[in-house]
């Protein structure tokens, strides 16, 4: 039971989100797309590009299936819908300008200018702002939600690429529009290589390389009949009015619904990226073949892992090596989901799995056929923690709107007092308390996250022992008294640094966090800065801003209270 939601409220709730009509095949919940067919695309391949480029975001035109109609959507660097792979190298400085040449916001009607950072003219003038997520940069040029810039302006990021070979991806990061941008296309991969992951045949380890190394960008969408996205869930909800979580009926892989591969009887390496917005997944063969993961988030792990199975949340990577030197020509193995969404959301939204994610289908060609070795790299563990933080997830649902739904972060939004300020150098054991009615994948900019375990709680004795104050106070106790069971250690795939760790309802989750010091990293990580589309103070105010953001990764929530600032302070 949620914290703050009685029982009553909770069947109240249900009875409304559930009308009669439900006991019929017509669920009037939400708004379901056309029926289709899956497997009857081919998996595009986004364009790679290396070195200094300018992108322009903006409107294009693309058809997410044969049955649907070409629909607006927007991109960056003139693709149809998301971004080209961008493609750079460890200590080899890059120069990304973007054009903001957007005109009306796609989703105009589902702004809602009630939350930070969006107003009404965000539908006809919409903010970006560039995040290279997973990366080492300076607060300038991290891409932070405040850092926007407006159509018929242009930001340019430089990044150095001090770190080592990851899949790391960029995102737009507007306030209060991340959700919406993202929706209509501003995504994309970005590979950073290195001397021993070089992405071509002289790599280190022998991994599959060129065509035989794919990027998989999971994001589920929903679809008017005409083809164009649909941003809207739950029909109760009235346009324009945040709902608490955009959920699709249809699962796209780089921007095609359920498509097909062609394989040559080898191995390929996938860079796997949850880009959705709410969804999780849990993905498998569907004739269970075991398969390899070899990195996540940060890069590389330790050694390969074996396994049959993996679960991604939103803004997770998975870097996977998969192998089908069994397939004779024409045969075929389907990747598959089964995730279900937590049984309250699933209550409301009706929402089901979607299963059909990738059909691999073998030409016959004899392809890529080395042994994996039995280690990659060696990732520096943090040191033992120098303090421990207790944050919480917090969710009220007696607000005085309508959805009548909140997210927050200890008990805070954006702009409230107190933020986080771990000290440079310092290693810090985060405990994760989350009182909401669903997992949250918990994201911090700039840092890297080592995940410890996780540890079920009892939320309702916790919250009756240490009542709630009212919304913009800080409210983080201690959940040692009211722990359930041993805690669990990590699943294998989630060894190694990490950027988004997923922090189960009901549960503690802990990590490490090192945060480094200004020579560590090369500059300065408290430096205050002033954000692109400002060119000085005005009326005598301070609008510079300082330092980096953490939040959950549903984007839904973070555009509302559930993201928060911190400092790296000397």
């Amino acid at each position: 039971m949620a914290e703050g939601f009685s029982r009553r409220q909770l069947f109240k709730a249900a009875a409304v989100a559930v009308p009669a009509a439900s006991v019929t095949q017509v669920d009037l919940r939400t708004f379901p797309s056309p029926d289709l067919r899956p497997y009857v695309d081919e998996l595009p391949v986004p364009q790679t590009i290396r070195g200094d480029h300018r992108l322009a975001m903006a409107e294009s035109t693309h058809r997410f299936h044969r049955d649907l109609a070409p629909a607006p959507t927007w991109s960056y660097g003139g693709a149809e819908y998301l971004g080209p792979t961008i493609e750079a190298h460890t200590n080899e400085p890059l120069k990304l300008t973007f054009d903001n040449k957007l005109g009306k916001h796609l989703f105009a009607a589902d702004v809602d200018p009630t939350l930070d950072g969006a107003s009404e003219e965000s539908r006809t003038r919409p903010h970006t702002s560039v995040h290279l997520h997973g990366a080492v940069t300076p607060p300038d040029m991290d891409g932070h939600p405040m850092d926007v810039f407006l159509p018929g302006q242009s930001r340019t990021y430089r990044h150095e690429n001090r770190q080592p070979a990851a899949g790391l991806w960029y995102h737009d990061h507007g306030m209060g529009l991340t959700r919406l941008n993202v929706h209509a296309g501003l995504a994309g991969t970005y590979l950073l290589r290195d001397d021993g992951d070089t992405g071509d045949r002289t790599n280190a380890w022998h991994l599959p390389s060129g065509e035989f190394e794919l990027p998989l960008i999971l994001a589920d969408r929903r679809f008017h009949a005409d083809g164009s996205l649909n941003y809207r869930t739950l029909t109760l909800v009235p346009q324009g009015h945040w709902d608490g979580g955009q959920i699709g009926d249809r699962l796209t892989v780089n921007g095609k619904v359920s498509p097909y591969a062609n394989v040559a009887r080898g191995q390929y390496r996938f860079r796997v990226l949850n880009a959705s917005n709410f969804r999780a997944y849990h993905l498998f063969f569907r004739d269970r073949r075991p398969f390899h993961v070899i990195g996540n988030d940060a890069g590389l792990l330790d050694a390969p892992v074996v396994t049959t199975e993996i679960r991604l949340t939103p803004g997770e990577r998975a870097d996977l090596v998969v192998d089908f030197s069994d397939l004779d020509k024409g045969e075929h193995v389907d990747l598959i989901n089964d995730q279900q969404e937590a049984a309250l959301i699933a209550l409301v939204t009706g929402a089901q799995p979607l299963p059909d994610v990738v059909r691999f289908t073998s030409t016959g060609a004899k392809g890529h056929q080395k042994a994996l070795p039995t280690r990659l790299r060696f990732a520096k563990r943090p040191k033992a923690p120098d303090r421990r933080r207790v944050v919480t997830l917090t969710q009220d649902l007696t607000l005085k709107r309508w959805p009548p739904i909140g997210m927050s972060l200890n008990n805070l939004c954006f702009e409230d007092d107190p933020i986080a300020m771990p000290r440079q150098g310092t290693t810090e054991l985060w405990e994760v308390v989350n009182l909401t009615v669903e997992d949250h994948p918990v994201h911090l900019h700039l840092v890297n996250l080592h995940l410890v375990n996780r540890q079920m709680f009892d939320p309702v004795a916790y919250a009756l022992a240490n009542p709630r104050p009212p919304m913009h106070t800080e409210w983080a106790p201690p959940p040692d008294a009211f722990l359930i069971g041993p805690p669990k250690p990590p699943a294998p795939w989630e060894s190694g640094p990490k950027d988004t760790v997923n922090c189960p309802q009901n549960s503690v989750t802990r990590f490490l966090v090192h945060f480094p010091t200004a020579d560590e990293l090369g500059f300065d990580p408290d430096a205050k800065f002033l954000p692109a589309s400002m060119t000085h103070d005005m009326a005598g105010m301070d609008m510079s801003l300082q330092g980096y953001v953490w939040h959950c990764h549903i984007l839904d929530h973070e555009d509302d209270c559930m993201m928060a600032r911190y400092r790296l302070v000397p």
